[in-house]
């Protein structure tokens, strides 16, 4: 299918805050778009490492390297590791392609990367390794993978693989919990907390778009929240912050990096996983098909949207390196926005786009996908199948969060969303191994239209029972 023949409300997120009262002309899940600050503010200044100065000390970190040079710098000898491990070190500009392979097998086990301004940083998915100890083998290349010839350098390091707890993040649900207004304001955390134990969550997804709003959930994590088994997973709101769609790629980076620093700060060590933005590429980014191809989005805007992406994500890592970072779209076939910016293309209207940009890493890879879009296992694309799963682990080859999914809304009768509820989640936990899901996340727990409970915060519709009852029956 092509984009405009998407359901509307899968097609873009408008910048609205979900009404109190039910209404039928709401559209869906307007989770994370124009939200008002709730409690406290922005500062937008400036910030070292921000913009057109992290590409300059990269500049200056290759230009202290000899042509030949090439270094692992993290991880660390001997540490230990699970899950997705970022390898990252420096290579002068003899080499043009660098991987990473399991000494032990000789297989590869990161995609390949040309590295940028003298440094390089790659992922590894451990969970695809034996635990134990592990010998990675960094190679540099002089020629562009797959091709033959060249000289290369090796440099290694060693890493015990643990399996770390992820298992337990699998069942979860969206809400609003720092909402400043509503249904999520009223309700208290502790209640929030009694219906998502209830159902069998231990996930939580709510948004942050200032200082204020983290410092409600930090209360939370240290209340009510604290030792219950229910995590909570925050989305970074560039929209509400006054992203401009439509400025610079540095003005963008600076914004994103503060709203970040402003957001982690007061959740330093409560949170494990943070998301960068939601859905930004539904705000006028596609210009036309489906979002699969380069051509696809504008020249103009994706500067701005590349940029506010980079800001957030080293704006959490430097407050607390450790938090895992994820980064998602909106649009059903949106994945090729992913890859671009996994890759360094910038779009220029052109069927191949340009190379040569600053490549963009994530921890885990976030999606939505919701009922209106049919199976994510195959999505439709020039009227032929496509398993959108194996696109985002082939691409990235990190674990994958559905961070939204659910029935089609008001369209559908209590039964259409129940039975949608008990398909959606059967499906998804029998693949989740092959496709490395960690976790699946319904939008949401109160919601006139795709909550499971109604906007009063107490009645319970039809697929409540259907959610708690397949949880309890396949625990992962």
């Amino acid at each position: 299918m092509t984009l405009s023949s998407r359901p509307k409300n899968q097609q873009q997120l408008l910048p609205s805050v979900p009404s109190s009262t039910s209404s039928p002309a709401v559209p869906r899940r307007k989770f994370l778009a124009g939200l008002l600050a709730g409690a406290g503010s922005i500062a937008l200044s400036a910030c070292g490492g921000g913009g057109s100065g992290s590409d300059a000390n990269g500049a200056a970190v290759a230009n202290r390297l000899s042509s030949t040079a090439f270094s692992v710098t993290s991880p660390a000898a001997n540490a230990t590791v699970s899950g997705t491990v970022t390898v990252t070190g420096t290579a002068g500009s003899s080499w043009v392609n660098v991987a990473v392979y399991d000494n032990a097998t000789g297989s590869k086990i990161s995609a390949d990367t040309t590295p940028s301004n003298g440094t390089f940083s790659l992922s590894v998915n451990t969970t695809l390794l034996s635990t134990g100890s592990h010998q990675f083998n960094v190679i540099a290349f002089s020629v562009p993978a797959g091709q033959p010839g060249g000289t290369k350098a090796t440099s290694s390091v060693t890493v015990n693989v643990t399996r770390a707890t992820t298992s337990s993040l699998f069942y979860g649900m969206n809400g609003h919990l720092a909402y400043p207004d509503g249904i999520y304001h009223t309700m208290s955390a502790a209640a929030q907390l009694a219906l998502l134990k209830d159902l069998g969550v231990t996930n939580y997804r709510v948004d942050a778009a200032d200082g204020g709003m983290a410092k409600t959930i930090a209360s939370a994590l240290t209340g009510a929240f604290a030792g219950s088994g229910v995590a909570i997973t925050p989305v970074i709101n560039p929209i509400s912050a006054g992203w401009n769609q439509n400025g610079s790629e540095s003005d963008a980076y600076t914004l994103g990096y503060n709203l970040a620093v402003a957001v982690t700060t007061p959740l330093k060590g409560l949170v494990k996983h943070i998301e960068c933005g939601n859905e930004l590429d539904a705000t006028g980014l596609i210009i036309g098909g489906d979002g699969s191809n380069t051509n696809n989005y504008s020249p103009s805007i994706w500067p701005a949207f590349r940029g506010v992406i980079r800001g957030m994500i080293d704006g959490v890592k430097a407050i607390d390196s450790s938090i895992q970072c994820g980064v998602n779209v909106g649009v059903p076939l949106a994945y090729r926005a992913l890859q671009m910016l996994w890759s360094g293309i910038t779009p220029d209207g052109s069927v191949s786009g340009i190379t040569g940009a600053q490549q963009i890493r994530w921890d885990f890879t976030t999606y939505h996908w919701y009922e209106s879009s049919g199976d994510i296992m195959c999505g439709w694309r020039n009227n032929a199948c496509l398993n959108v799963l194996q696109v985002l682990k082939d691409s990235f080859n990190v674990p994958i969060w559905l961070t939204e999914w659910g029935w089609s809304g008001s369209q559908d009768s209590q039964a259409q969303a129940a039975s949608y509820v008990a398909a959606a989640m059967k499906e998804y936990r029998s693949i989740k191994d092959t496709y490395n899901i960690q976790s699946i996340m319904m939008y949401c727990l109160i919601d006139p239209a795709y909550g499971l409970v109604q906007n009063d915060g107490v009645t319970k519709n039809q697929a409540y029972s259907t959610f708690k009852q397949f949880v309890a029956a396949n625990p992962v």
